[in-house]
């Protein structure tokens, strides 16, 4: 069987454009349908790839052949049965880690942007070969399979078993410094390209403890996983991440990463950068090979729907931060800072009244990444109320001295490791036959209700109570610290510059909303006093309950004056308070089957 061969090289970096070249032999008479993907597994937004390609031709032995164009993907190849050249221009300069990026410093290909289908051989095997002029003496980490003749770490021939695979394998070139780690007896690879000063000895220890944490909680890594790769893009802007079936692709900053003249110093965005490299690895179990039934195959020239994402980001999203304080890389009272954001970011918001996390789920190609100024009062995050929903569950189950951990190692066996997928069903069936009916129903309420969760209700099994303060501003979002003066009521999210503050939302029924601000005014006077951030928190914080401040907006170029009643702040924080740290030990300790 003679393979697909893909060729990828750097032809261009002023222009960053790659040049992809594909061969192959057609296998019937009939014509051949080539097509790009429109978006790519894990991330639910169209993304239209195809809009980067251009100047596509092809011929063979007997000369050029013709490429009519379908749609806006898709592309039409009459031939003669012979072996047969396609090649084409696609250009790479999406800061993201979804598409392609070049520059003279790196270059980030996902073949999910780059290489054609060919309709009809998605099964056969897969030549790609990387080509880079020799001027730039670049390596390449990738988790592709590395061809006879090319060393480890260099451009040459790499194969995958199939298209799917292929897709699903991103390449990180440039200059890249390389640590290795054992997880269980698969090797690991963190990559690193673009950074600066980095503490990469700790950096990899830290990640080998989350590793040996979230393996725990499936009994065992993935038996299909032979590697796994950490590929880390750093850059002086962006972040996230993206999970692939043995890597994931990061994008973070230099301020994301533990410095080696501050051996001992834990940052918060540093935290944050260990949470996702934690959330993406347990992708590897929860999501590329435990999936929705409705990802089997992908269809990726189309929206594909499902109401499950709650279940598998947001469980996941769950278990990132808990992995943390299980290996020791959180304290106790910083996971209770952490959980406080998430719980507050969904309770402040009006959208978890109104739209519940299966729909949410469902429309995330048209809502959840597609957000507008509206977002605060419509779309509910799937991933942390979805949290929240794991997190009520597994204080429930504990409550019956059975845990989340168990019932996650119960799906993976039943349906992840045989890679069935699943219906929302099976997973609320699953669960019943485990821990009963009556907590089965109570999962299946919260998955499809638009209310409160029961946390005050709950969390005192995990050793954990509730309490509520008032918030002083938009910004405060975790500890017990109440303001030292009683807070005023305002509601609404702002940006501050030199021209003043510019309303990013107004929640429902806020003050703001009272007072008929809207989003995108531009603030520019309170009282008469120039709008900046500390002159209006003062200026609100220190004016009588019952009194009236007068706004001045700009909207949409007009002068627009409000008047906005200055009313005290309700106890709507949520802080969490140890109660039992029996109980707490046991949930954030070590794993439990």
């Amino acid at each position: 069987m003679t393979p697909l061969a893909y060729q990828l090289s750097i032809t261009d970096i002023t222009a960053h454009l790659v040049a992809v070249e594909l061969r192959f032999t057609p296998q019937t008479n009939d014509s051949i349908l080539l097509s790009l993907p429109s978006w790519i597994p894990g991330s639910y937004m169209v993304r239209d790839f195809a809009k980067h390609l251009h100047s596509i031709e092809a011929f063979d032995d007997a000369g050029v052949l013709m490429v009519q164009q379908l749609d806006k993907q898709s592309w039409q190849l009459n031939h003669n049965q012979h072996p047969l050249t396609v090649r084409y221009k696609v250009y790479a300069f999406d800061l993201s880690v979804r598409g392609c990026y070049l520059d003279d410093q790196l270059a980030i290909l996902n073949p999910a942007a780059l290489c054609l289908e060919v309709k009809g051989m998605e099964a056969e095997p897969i030549n790609l070969t990387v080509v880079t002029p020799e001027c730039l003496d670049w390596q390449v980490a990738t988790g592709l399979t590395r061809g006879r003749g090319t060393q480890a770490q260099n451009c040459g021939l790499y194969h995958a078993d199939n298209y799917q695979q292929l897709i699903d394998t991103p390449l990180m070139l440039g200059k890249l410094d390389m640590a290795e780690f054992d997880v269980c007896g698969v090797p690991h690879y963190l990559v690193l390209a673009g950074h600066e000063q980095v503490d990469l000895e700790r950096f990899k220890a830290e990640l080998q403890r989350i590793c040996l944490q979230q393996q725990q909680v499936f009994g065992g890594l993935p038996t299909d996983l032979k590697h796994y790769w950490f590929l880390c893009w750093v850059t002086d802007s962006g972040y996230g991440g993206l999970e692939h079936h043995n890597s994931t692709l990061l994008l973070l900053t230099h301020q994301d990463l533990p410095n080696t003249q501050r051996p001992d110093e834990s940052t918060a965005d540093y935290q944050n950068l260990l949470g996702l490299c934690s959330h993406e690895y347990f992708h590897t179990w929860w999501v590329k090979r435990a999936k929705p039934a409705q990802f089997l195959p992908y269809r990726l020239n189309t929206e594909q729907y499902t109401s499950q994402l709650w279940l598998y980001e947001g469980f996941t999203s769950y278990y990132d931060d808990l992995a943390l304080v299980r290996s020791g890389l959180l304290t106790q009272e910083q996971y209770f800072a952490a959980l406080e954001k998430t719980i507050n970011r969904v309770q402040l918001s009006p959208s978890e009244l109104v739209q519940s996390v299966a729909d949410s789920s469902f429309n995330a190609w048209t809502k959840y990444y597609k957000q507008d100024e509206n977002a605060v009062n419509a779309v509910v995050s799937y991933y942390t109320k979805g949290s929240l929903i794991a997190l009520c569950l597994d204080a429930l189950l504990r409550s019956q001295n059975k845990t989340l951990d168990a019932l996650m190692q119960l799906a993976w066996r039943s349906y992840g490791e045989p890679a069935l997928g699943s219906s929302e069903q099976q997973f609320i069936q699953l669960c019943s036959d485990y821990a009963g009916k009556d907590i089965a129903s109570r999962l299946y309420s919260w998955v499809h209700a638009t209310s409160v969760l029961p946390l005050a209700e709950l969390l005192p099994h995990l050793g954990v109570a509730t309490a509520k303060r008032q918030q002083e501003q938009s910004k405060d979002l975790s500890g017990s610290k109440a303001p030292t003066y009683p807070a005023r009521a305002f509601g609404a999210a702002f940006t501050a510059s030199a021209e003043g503050l510019k309303i990013v939302n107004v929640p429902l029924n806020s003050v703001a909303y009272k007072a008929g601000l809207m989003a995108q005014d531009q603030l520019i006077a309170i009282n008469a006093v120039k709008a900046t951030e500390q002159n209006f928190w003062r200026q609100l914080n220190q004016s009588k309950i019952g009194s009236v401040l007068n706004l001045h907006v700009f909207r949409k170029q007009r002068l627009v004056q409000l008047s906005m009643p200055v009313e005290l702040a309700v106890e709507t924080l949520t802080y969490l308070q140890l109660v039992d740290q029996q109980k707490a030990a046991a949930w954030l300790g070590k794993t439990q089957e």
